[in-house]
């Protein structure tokens, strides 16, 4: 038989903007987090104790409670950020970048030296640096001016056309820009600055099941705070995120519950 009160594994946290409550997104929709690694759950408190002229306290009592945690995950999207972080809406309309060191390249051997990118028919575009492929070093973007040596470019971002200095014919090079898909394929978050104290509520359900049985909490008023993105060489990326519970206007921090 299953001992009561065990748990395994990272648990779900699932989250649901409260449309009554702070300031939410465009459309309030509950979003789990994807792929979750780990939850932390503190139910905290201050303890206060009351001292004589003796070494030991002569009472205890408590005085601040606090809610706090955080979470790990490896899924993200702008609707989660949207939706639960900072309460500003989304639109379609995606800008893609090329993946690093960038799009691979050769220029042209005899004039004119120039390079239309694979997406230049996706603007606008946006130029992100020329690098040599044999060395890494960058080329310097002359902008309107002329070229004059080796290393150097200029790009009509209009029609995706690089060109290049004659001395670098044959040049191997990678290419980083980017470019606004069409039709359009993503989303595109932009934050507002907003007054102080602007954000979304959630309620956070913390849940913990194992075979069959398991424990949950229910955070009826939440607010989430900052979001680490953290990068590995030969691993995923992975976010962390800390969230902070009170009693809001019901007057219940948390419930919990339980299942045998």
């Amino acid at each position: 038989m299953q001992l009561p009160g065990l748990m395994f594994g990272s648990g779900v946290a699932l989250a649901t903007p409260q449309t009554g409550s702070g300031n939410p997104a465009p459309n309030p929709t509950p979003l789990g987090l994807g792929v979750l690694q780990n939850i932390k759950l503190t139910l905290g408190a201050d303890i206060k104790s009351l001292y004589g002229i003796e070494q030991w306290a002569v009472d205890t009592a408590i005085g601040k409670r606090t809610i706090k945690g955080s979470f790990e995950f490896a899924q993200i999207s702008n609707l989660l950020m949207s939706q639960l972080f900072f309460g500003d809406g989304t639109s379609t309309g995606d800008v893609v970048t090329t993946t690093y060191p960038g799009e691979a390249h050769a220029v042209p051997g005899v004039s004119t030296y120039t390079i239309t990118v694979t997406n230049a028919a996706d603007v606008p575009l946006v130029d992100y640096s020329v690098t040599y492929q044999n060395t890494g070093i960058s080329l310097v973007n002359v902008g309107g001016g002329s070229l004059t040596a080796a290393g150097q470019y200029k790009v009509n971002l209009s029609t995706g056309v690089y060109t290049f200095d004659a001395t670098d014919a044959s040049a191997a090079v990678f290419i980083n820009y980017s470019w606004t898909p069409s039709p359009a394929a993503g989303t595109t978050l932009s934050a507002g600055n907003h007054p102080m104290g602007y954000g979304p509520i959630i309620a956070l359900n913390l849940v913990f099941p194992y075979e069959g049985g398991g424990l949950g909490f229910y955070l009826p008023n939440v607010r989430l705070g900052k979001i680490d993105i953290a990068t590995k060489l030969e691993d995923y990326t992975m976010y962390t995120t800390d969230y902070e519970g009170f009693a809001g206007p019901n007057g219940v921090p948390f419930v919990s519950y339980q299942a045998f």
